[in-house]
């Protein structure tokens, strides 16, 4: 049986009685107590904070009996008649000195352990501290800190009727106190508590459902704050924190701080077990005008699994004799997970059933996550504020998360105008069915927010007019960006919607601001954030969406519901948004909107192909790609180092290991909307050059990257090499004064060079060895020109063997980067210490009808022998018949034997070709074709 407290008086119950006897009644008239001030002032630690402590008793025995008591109280010396220091005798010292604030501690000794089991012939208090609480087994009345360190228990084993402690004094803390529990209330805050600290430790009733209250607070408690605790179980009945008021004398200042309250789901609550017993969590004995609460704090907290028990119930009922008189309410940034709730499912039964009628002060409901149960009450919030004309009190509800309330989520009746702004709800919360496309102005059914009466002028709301859209363009102009509560680095999709102001009345303020939200059917599970100042009749808006799977807390601790607005993996897109209005200068908040649809694709896709003007093959050393994306793309994330550029060497490549292919430059294109990019990819030598992008590499203007790799129809740009070395391979013999030339030249149609092209030759060792000299290392092909002066070669008097080779590399510089860096052929000098015996034969021929081939010229042509007269003009082929004639000790193969003419007009710059290998005794052909001037000559001798 547990007991009931009535007509202010104190009624004991389920306490061990003998057999026969009677329960006695104690009575006790409520004291008057002198009004204190309404300011709220900042929870504060009273320990070493105010002053050094200057007396320490360190507790080293358990007794809680009689003999527990201090043998001469107030010497200073905290000693029993057996010489120990109880929790007793130390605070019959502390409250007996009564020092100043921070001077007196009580601890315990290290490695001291145990649980302080007082008795009820022992309590310090025999007088009734609280309605329910028959005496106290400890009292409090000075300044002093104490100190348990997790160390000492301080839990009654028998069901007894005092509380633990009667706090009823200034600047009291309790520090790391763990299972402070007697059979009634842990903690009573007498009318003198002023400045109470409760901080650290774990209350759990786990032996037995003996305990029922964790604090009582008494009328004229003030500056009470419980922080960084863990509680679990307390009988039913009243209250975790439980106000116990008989005189309008205000409670003030009441702060519940980062307070762990984990109940468990099941388990029994007995005489032997008390691990499945739950409470309310805050209470009120009495209502009206008696109970008088000015400043409550709960904040930072963790409730979890409570059944059938009540929350935060100030009212209920819709009559001022059933709430209770509250000013300044901040419940916010706490988690409340598997609510259930009692006293049924009308409207002031809601989880947070707000005083009736007007509030004072500034009261707050914010940042919360509340899941309620799969049953219990009908309303998350509700205040009926018995206002019939202007504000009812200052009350913002914001920023919280509802999920699974079957009536209305956020009721207001007769309240004024209340800020009810930025909150969202689970898919279990009533609302108004699918296709959900009216506005939710309507009241006394399910809604998610319902004004009613006199609240916010139950103005109507902006509305969406059409299915929201991803943005593949540019903003369009005179777009309003809505302000993301999203962190930087989250990726989002970028959308577009288009809203209007309601066509019907009461209608909200000419300028808003309006808050927008994603639903995958009915709700509003994730708030996309804030457009300010609106006005007109419409509006285009731009918003950001959230990609990936987002995480709200469920009904079981650490598990967690989910919704998607845009598949992380596929980009695809899909729910719902609706929009609330928030107007009169934020003051005034509406109903939410119908609700449209979203769709679409939010990652970008793309191409990459040759540019559309990209000539192929080409001369030309930049190499022109063009990236295109179904999404603008933020240019920061399109460099050249995203874009893989790969080379193959083709025919006209010199040296394969030495293609270097890279990309050198990505701009965006104008106009485009950064859709569309510029990129420019080069080579050092001739080569097929590819371009691509792989997956995860660029990324929209939400920060959504590529899923795809880049696909192609035309990736490929085939660069030549324009740099020629003339004659690349030529034979010399040592000794011989005028020796042999080469050059380099541009390619015809290749850029004119814009700056010198500056080139270098160097002999490998066989050339030093062999003492091969050049006329110059640094031959230049001047700007604007496209040949340089000729290189000459010659080579010391002296022996070497045949067909020794020799090789000059080059490099080539210039600040026209056509030309920079590119592979330049080596000259190969095939050296002889005499002449390799060469035989050229050139022989002229006219009217020829096939140029193709020698063969063809002498099959086709006249010739014209030796004496025969030209005319200036005519057009003449020659052909030159090339024999190796060398003999005896000097016979061998000649290789790479080039044949040039003194008419630089004939062949390439004089150059007539040149001949891979002739063998001892052969000949081969080459030819040529011009026009004769007047100083030439027919045929020379060879």
């Amino acid at each position: 049986m547990r007991h009931r407290a009535t007509n202010g008086r104190i009624a004991l119950g389920r306490h061990s009685v003998p057999s026969g006897q009677k329960k006695k009644v104690l009575g006790r008239s409520a004291a008057a107590l002198v009004a204190v001030l309404a300011l709220l002032a900042a929870p504060l630690l009273n320990a070493t904070g105010a002053q050094a402590v200057t007396h320490t008793f360190v507790v080293n025995s358990l007794d809680a009996t009689t003999a527990a008591k201090d043998i001469n109280v107030g010497d200073g010396v905290c000693a029993t008649a057996a010489g120990t220091c109880t929790m007793q005798a130390a605070l019959q010292e502390t409250n007996a000195l009564n020092l100043p604030a921070g001077a007196a501690l009580i601890t315990v000794e290290p490695g001291f352990t145990g649980n302080i089991n007082p008795v009820v012939a022992s309590r310090m208090d025999t007088t009734a501290v609280s309605n329910f609480d028959s005496g106290a087994h400890y009292l409090v009345t000075a300044p002093v800190t104490i100190d348990l360190k997790n160390q000492v228990t301080m839990e009654t084993l028998l069901d007894s009727a005092p509380a633990m402690f009667h706090v009823n004094g200034p600047s009291i803390n309790f520090l790391n106190m763990d299972n402070v529990l007697s059979g009634e209330t842990s903690y009573v805050m007498g009318p003198k508590a002023d400045g109470v600290v409760i901080d650290g430790g774990t209350s759990l009733t786990q032996r037995s459902y003996g305990p029922e209250r964790f604090v009582i607070y008494r009328d004229g408690a003030k500056n009470i704050t419980v922080q960084n605790y863990r509680l679990q179980g307390f009988y039913p009945g009243q209250a975790l924190f439980y106000f116990n008021q008989l005189s309008s004398t205000p409670v003030q200042n009441v702060v519940i701080d980062n307070v762990q309250v984990t109940y468990t789901v099941g388990g029994y609550c007995n005489a032997s077990d008390g691990s499945g017993c739950r409470t309310d969590l805050i209470g009120f004995y009495q209502r009206g005008a008696n109970v008088n609460l000015d400043g409550f704090t709960f904040t930072n907290s963790f409730v979890s699994n409570i059944t059938s028990n009540a929350t935060f119930p100030f009212t209920t009922a819709a009559a001022a004799g059933y709430s209770v008189k509250a000013s300044n309410i901040n419940i916010s940034n706490n988690q409340f997970i598997n609510m259930q709730g009692s006293g049924g499912s009308g409207v002031h039964n809601a989880f947070i059933a707000l005083p009736y009628g007007p509030m004072g002060g500034t009261n707050v409901i914010e940042n919360n996550k509340v899941t309620r149960a799969t049953s219990g009450h009908s309303y998350a919030v509700s205040w009926a504020g018995n206002t019939t004309s202007g504000s009812a009190g200052d009350l913002r509800i914001s920023n919280n998360y509802f999920n699974g309330y079957s009536g209305t989520s956020i009721y207001l009746n007769n309240t004024g105008d209340v800020l009810v702004e930025k909150n969202t709800f689970g898919a279990r919360s009533a609302s108004q069915a699918r296709p959900a496309v009216a506005e939710e102005t309507r009241d006394g059914t399910s809604t998610l927010v319902d004004n009613a009466g006199t609240a916010n002028g139950r103005v109507n709301t902006w509305y969406p007019s059409a299915d929201a859209a991803v943005l593949t363009e540019d903003v369009p102009a005179g777009a309003q960006q809505v302000e993301s509560p999203l962190a930087e680095d989250i990726p989002v999709c970028v959308a577009t919607l288009d809203v209007k102001y309601p066509t019907a009345g009461p209608y909200p303020s000419a300028t808003v601001d309006l808050d927008l939200y994603w639903t995958q059917d009915r709700t509003a599970e994730i708030y996309l954030g804030r457009v300010e100042q609106v006005s007109g009749t419409d509006a285009k808006l731009v918003l950001d969406l959230p990609v990936g799977a987002q995480k709200f807390p469920s009904t079981v601790v650490d598990e967690f519901d989910e919704a998607t607005i845009v598949d992380a993996a596929t980009g695809k897109a899909g729910g719902y948004l609706r929009l609330q209005t928030i107007g009169n200068a934020g003051t005034q908040s509406s109903q939410y909107s119908r609700t449209v649809g979203f769709s679409g694709n939010c990652r970008p896709e793309l191409t990459i192909n040759q540019a559309d003007n990209q000539n192929d093959s080409t001369l030309a050393r930049d190499l022109h790609y063009t990236v295109e994306s179904s999404l603008p793309l933020d240019p920061a994330s399109v460099s050249a180092a995203v874009v893989d550029v790969t080379a193959a060497a083709v025919t006209e490549t010199i040296d394969a290991g030495r293609l270097n292919p890279r990309s050198v430059a990505v701009s965006a294109v104008e106009g485009t909307a950064n859709k569309k990019f510029d990129v420019v990819a080069r080579v050092d030598d001739s080569a097929k050059v590819t371009a691509a992008i792989a997956a995860e590499k660029v990324t929209s203007t939400g920060g959504l990257k590529n899923a795809a790799a880049a696909k192609s129809t035309d990736p490929d740009i085939t660069f030549i090499n324009p740099i020629s070395t003339k004659p690349s391979s030529f034979t010399l013999v040592t000794g011989e004064p005028d020796g042999k030339q080469y050059g380099f030249s541009v390619a015809a149609g290749a850029p004119t060079p814009g700056a010198d092209l500056n080139f270098t030759g160097a002999l490998d060792q066989a050339g030093v060895d062999n003492k091969v000299n050049l006329s110059t290392t640094s031959p230049v092909i001047p700007a604007g020109k496209t040949s340089s002066d000729k290189v000459r070669v010659t080579a010391d008097a002296g022996d070497v063997v045949a067909n020794t080779p020799v090789s000059i590399a080059h490099t080539v510089t210039s600040d026209d980067t056509n030309y920079d860096g590119l592979v330049v052929r080596a000259t190969t000098v095939k050296l002889f210490s005499t002449d390799p015996s060469i035989r050229i034969t050139k022989r002229a021929f006219v009217d020829v009808a096939d140029s193709s081939t020698p063969e063809q010229v002498m099959a086709t042509g006249t010739e014209a022998l030796s004496g025969t007269r030209l005319t200036d003009g005519q057009a003449v082929c020659f052909v030159y018949q090339v024999s190796n004639i060398s003999a005896d000790d000097w016979a061998t193969k000649l290789t790479d034997v080039t044949v040039t003419d003194t008419d630089a007009r004939l062949g390439t710059d004089g150059v007539i070709g040149t001949v891979a290998e002739l063998g001892v005794g052969q000949s081969t052909l080459l030819s040529a074709c011009g026009s004769l001037i007047p100083v030439d000559t027919t045929v020379s001798a060879p």
